[in-house]
C-alpha cells in the first residue's frame, strides 16, 4: 500500500487486490463514525485508490490543536481513541488495525469537538511505510498525546497502552483504567470511590542470606541493589546477582505484572525465563526469581468499603 499525506489529504494506493474490499466499504459506510474522515474512491493503473478529506475550516491538524488542550480533554481523547478501536471490531469483520493512527495524519474537529483519522476497509494488518506496526504507530501517538500530561499520569496511560500491545488487558478493562486518570466520558472521577475490594501482592523471601519482605501497592514497584532508584532494594551482601534495576512490578485491573528491565541474571516466574520487558502475570503462590532470589507472591484482598 502506499500513501500519501499533502495539506488536509492522506491517499491510500492499494498494490493487490482485496477479496474482502467491498464488504468493508459498506461496512464502513453503515457504522457512520463520527471521528472517521470522509473519503472517495478512485482508480488508479487499475488499482483501488482511496482519498480521505479533512474538510472544513474547523477540521484540523490535531498535533496543532493538543497543546490547547486541558489536562480533562486529553484524558477524554485517550478515552475516544481506545474506544473508537473497540467499536470498529465489533462488528466482528474489521480489525482495530483499520485505523490510521500516525499522529501526523490525525486531525481535530472543533465543531464536533472529537478527533477524526482514516479508517480503511481491510480485514488484516497493515505495516506502515517505516515497517512499524499498528500498535507502534497507536504507542506513538499516545505518547504525543500524554506529553502534556502531568508525569504520574502520562506514566499510567503509557503503562495501559504496553498492557494492551502485550495483550494482558483487554479494550474494556483499558477504558476502565482510564477512569482511574479521571475521564468525563466514561463517569469516573480519578479518585478512589471507597468501594469494593483492593488487592496488595506481597512478596516473601526466606533463605540462608536472610529475611526480605516487600509489600506492593497500586504504584509501580522497582526491584533491585540500588537503593537510591529502587523501591525493594536487594543488597549487595544479600546477593551478587541482582542488577542494580533488575524488575519492575505494576498493577493494571486489580492485577500485577512483572518485567525484566535487561538484568544480567534474569527474572524467572514459576521458572520461565521472562524475555526483557515483556509482561507476565503474578498470580498467588507464584515464585518470583530475581536473580538468585526466590520470593513466594502472595495476593490478599483488602476490604476498601466505607464503614
Amino acid at each position: 500500500m502506499l500513501v500519501k499525506a499533502k495539506d488536509k489529504q492522506i491517499s491510500f494506493l492499494f498494490q493487490e487486490l482485496d477479496p474482502f474490499f467491498e464488504i468493508g466499504c459498506r461496512i464502513l459506510e453503515q457504522e457512520h463514525m463520527d471521528q472517521m474522515l470522509p473519503y472517495r474512491r478512485s482508480q488508479q493503473n487499475g488499482r483501488e485508490k482511496l482519498i480521505f478529506q479533512a474538510e472544513g475550516e474547523n477540521t484540523v491538524r490535531l498535533i496543532n490543536e493538543i497543546p490547547k488542550f486541558g489536562e480533562a480533554r486529553l484524558v477524554d481523547l485517550l478515552y475516544e481513541m481506545i474506544y473508537l478501536n473497540k467499536k470498529v471490531e465489533e462488528n466482528g469483520f474489521l480489525k482495530k488495525e483499520c485505523i490510521w493512527y500516525k499522529y501526523d495524519n490525525i486531525y481535530f474537529n472543533r465543531d464536533k469537538d472529537c478527533f477524526m483519522v482514516a479508517v480503511l476497509p481491510i480485514t488484516g494488518e497493515f505495516r506502515y511505510a517505516d515497517d512499524t506496526g499498528w500498535y507502534d504507530q497507536f504507542e506513538d501517538t499516545v505518547k504525543n498525546i500524554v506529553s502534556f500530561l502531568p508525569p504520574e499520569k502520562a506514566e499510567y496511560a503509557k503503562k495501559i497502552v504496553r498492557l494492551l500491545k502485550s495483550g494482558k488487558v483487554q479494550m474494556e478493562e483499558a477504558l476502565a483504567e482510564i477512569g482511574y486518570i479521571g475521564c468525563k466520558i466514561s463517569g469516573y472521577t480519578g479518585v478512589d470511590s471507597g468501594l469494593g475490594q483492593k488487592v496488595m501482592l506481597k512478596l516473601l523471601y526466606i533463605g540462608k542470606s536472610g529475611r526480605l519482605e516487600f509489600l506492593v501497592g497500586d504504584n509501580d514497584f522497582l526491584i533491585g541493589r540500588n537503593p537510591e532508584a529502587v523501591d525493594g532494594v536487594i543488597t549487595l551482601e544479600m546477593s551478587k546477582a541482582v542488577s542494580r534495576k533488575h524488575c519492575l512490578i505494576t498493577k493494571m485491573n486489580q492485577k500485577y505484572f512483572v518485567q525484566d528491565l535487561e538484568s544480567v541474571n534474569h527474572t524467572l516466574v514459576n521458572g520461565i525465563m521472562i524475555p526483557p520487558y515483556e509482561l507476565m502475570e503474578l498470580e498467588n503462590n507464584d515464585i518470583l526469581s530475581v536473580g538468585d532470589i526466590e520470593f513466594r507472591v502472595t495476593t490478599n484482598n483488602i476490604d476498601c468499603r466505607i464503614m
